[in-house]
């Protein structure tokens, strides 16, 4: 234990010094009344000596007392507390997920991120981002502990997918508030060069999802996990392939979980898109592939993102400051208390 303020008790030291030169031992003075004479043969009786002696100890006890309290109460002044310097670790994991926002996905991502919104409360520690990509990659949402915003984010992701399912997997065009929104999440930096370069790249999807990670290369021992979805119809030319993508998590030592629909959810891919996707993502990546019921898949990663290890995120240094009032508080009052009672007695 310390004291935050010291010098209080130096202070109060003084201070009490003072009073008791003051106020205690200065000899009494008559100011009122008159003396009483021949008193010489009162002082000589027992009865005056012991009343006398009795007197003295209760008054020097007032005394004694007095600066006691005088002390506490410089000590409560100052504050005696304690302190802690703890280091406190932050273990999680990063995951990102990796949505192709082409219009023939609008299904699967409005399920899919219903299912991260259910997953949220069961993986809460962890960092979550969102990627979406057509044409390009672009970080929707940067990986955050903020749920409250990645819920905002995923909020956005549904009600644009009903948009376009509503409007028959088109994207409408207008320049209200909602529009506004529509075009920027549609046709912002996700189909940058989609004339020249077509849509539906997954291999540069994936590749943008894993480098959107920080500090990626330099820093080997985060637990990342890319939660990944397409339908695997690629309309364009992909500066990656969806084979050198997932052997790229692998280098990198990516958990990767991939989602396809099946056939019958999605009109543009096939079972030879289907299996040319399994086979990237197990044999080239080393993840799991899932298909069709969605269901099962969330429940699958959860259970894994459990059993997968979490990593040191960072390390905090914190001051702790904890009063401790309580003793000299009751001592105080103790003290009180008996100086009410023999003040009552020294009247007598």
């Amino acid at each position: 234990m310390e004291l935050m303020y010291p010098i209080a008790i130096i202070i109060c030291l003084i201070l009490s010094i003072l009073l008791f030169f003051v106020k205690f031992n200065r000899k009494g003075k008559y100011t009122n009344g008159k003396k009483v004479a021949n008193t010489k043969y009162i002082k000589e009786t027992e009865y005056y000596k012991t009343k006398l002696k009795k007197y003295k100890i209760l008054s020097t006890t007032i005394k004694i007392l007095s600066i006691i309290c005088i002390l506490i109460t410089s000590i409560l002044v100052a504050r005696p507390i304690t302190v802690q310097n703890r280091s406190e670790d932050k273990y999680n994991r990063d995951i990102l997920l990796g949505l192709d926002i082409s219009t023939s996905e609008c299904e699967v991502n409005l399920e899919l991120a219903k299912k991260i919104r259910e997953m949220i409360p069961k993986i809460k520690g962890d960092r979550i981002g969102i990627v979406i990509y057509n044409t390009a990659p672009v970080v929707f949402c940067p990986l955050t502990d903020d749920y409250d915003y990645i819920i905002e984010c995923l909020d956005v992701i549904e009600r644009q997918s009903k948009i376009v399912m509503e409007n028959n997997g088109r994207i409408p065009i207008s320049f209200d508030e909602e529009g506004l929104e529509t075009i920027k999440f549609w046709d912002g930096g996700a189909t940058a060069n989609s004339l020249e370069r077509g849509s539906s790249l997954v291999g540069d999807g994936l590749a943008g999802t894993l480098f959107s990670f920080p500090n990626l290369k330099t820093d080997n021992q985060r637990t990342r996990i890319i939660i990944f979805a397409t339908d695997n119809a690629v309309s364009g030319d992909e500066t990656l392939s969806l084979e050198e993508a997932c052997e790229l998590c692998k280098k990198y030592d990516i958990n990767l979980y991939a989602y396809c629909p099946s056939i019958d959810m999605n009109e543009y891919t096939s079972e030879e898109k289907i299996n040319s996707y399994r086979k990237a993502v197990e044999e080239n990546g080393g993840g799991k592939f899932y298909t069709g019921n969605l269901d099962r898949m969330t429940a699958s990663i959860v259970d894994e993102i459990k059993e997968t290890k979490a990593s040191l995120l960072k390390t905090s240094k914190k001051t702790y400051v904890t009063d401790h009032p309580e003793i000299f508080s009751i001592c105080i009052i103790i003290v009180f208390f008996i100086l009410i009672i023999i003040e009552k007695r020294v009247r007598v």
